[in-house]
């Protein structure tokens, strides 16, 4: 479909649209070359350059890469973005970032254990992989990675042909879109103490003790990460009763500096790791931790996910 827009001074653009149903990443990819054919062609013939992708709902990691490639969006939920050069046209609006209208049998949330589960166990493996055998190495329940997979390739996260392996993961699209879904306070059973000496002296026991752990939040962030002295302790724990009374923490109503958390799941005991002596948590799980912690979690999170991305090969593994 095209449509010409005309401005009083004469110039003009045409607009080349392309509608999608359901835009995965493979399908976007293949619009989008379609697309800046189209775009060639009308620039060829004096027009400006102006394209968008019409579909019902488009995802975050989908208009990304549509706007990276200087491609505008429309969908249903108010998600738009169109820019022309000449007449100069810009139109931006935000909409929903979650798929409103998923079909009965769509996983429509990453809530849960076993969804936790799932995204963990994609995000911290390098593709290609398939996911029998994903769930063969990781004893991950493979239906449950199937409809995980399915859900993110809907978002426009995975790179795949259909029932094939997986080629491409965007792995920090991933953690966000976990995080719409996920609470570091409310998905995990937390409680508040108080450490009367502060955070400092919260570390050294925790490098002391022999009850089972694993930081997160600034705790856990890399040795050549740490953006500022921390002011919340949060650390997960298989038995918060034990773990209190050996680091001598108080019960308080307010002023707490440390958050003990049961975890939704045994995963945020997996693939952990030794920084500044304690054990803390995988950087995937870090970081949905970071994205949905109080305080300046959120700037911190940021700076993990940009180290995450040059780091890859320290927290990333093969199968």
């Amino acid at each position: 479909m095209v449509l010409q827009i005309a401005a009083p001074d004469g110039s003009r653009a045409l607009l080349v649209i392309e509608v999608k149903r359901t835009p995965t990443m493979g399908g976007i990819r293949s619009a989008g070359t379609r697309l800046e054919q189209a775009i060639r062609a009308a620039d060829a013939d004096g027009a400006s350059r102006c394209a968008a992708v019409v579909a019902p709902y488009v995802g975050p990691a989908v208009r990304e890469w549509l706007d990276s490639r200087g491609i505008g969006y429309i969908d249903a939920t108010g998600n738009m973005r169109i820019v022309c050069d000449r007449p100069a046209i810009t139109i931006d609006s935000r909409g929903s970032d979650r798929n409103p209208w998923p079909t009965p049998s769509d996983l429509r949330t990453l809530k849960g254990r076993a969804a936790g589960r799932a995204i963990r166990t994609l995000v911290d493996h390098t593709p290609p992989f398939g996911i029998r055998e994903l769930a063969e190495r990781t004893e991950s329940s493979a239906p449950t990675l199937s409809r995980v997979v399915d859900l993110l390739d809907r978002e426009g996260l995975v790179e795949r042909e259909p029932r094939g392996p997986i080629e491409a993961l965007d792995w920090a699209g991933s953690i966000r879109r976990w995080a719409l879904d996920y609470d570091v306070t409310t998905s995990n059973t937390a409680r508040l103490f108080l450490d009367p000496r502060g955070i400092e002296h919260l570390a050294d026991n925790l490098r002391d003790t022999t009850v089972e752990y694993a930081v997160t939040g600034a705790l856990g962030l890399p040795e050549d990460l740490v953006i500022a002295p921390a002011r919340l302790g949060m650390v997960y724990t298989r038995d918060a009763a034990e773990l209190r009374r050996v680091l001598d923490l108080r019960t308080v109503d307010t002023g707490a500096n440390v958050l003990l958390l049961d975890p939704f799941d045994e995963v945020v005991f997996a693939r952990t790791t030794r920084r500044r002596g304690m054990t803390a948590v995988s950087c995937s799980q870090l970081a949905v931790d970071l994205l949905t912690g109080p305080g300046r979690s959120q700037t911190e999170a940021e700076e993990l996910l940009t180290w995450m991305q040059e780091n890859q090969d320290a927290w990333r593994s093969t199968l």
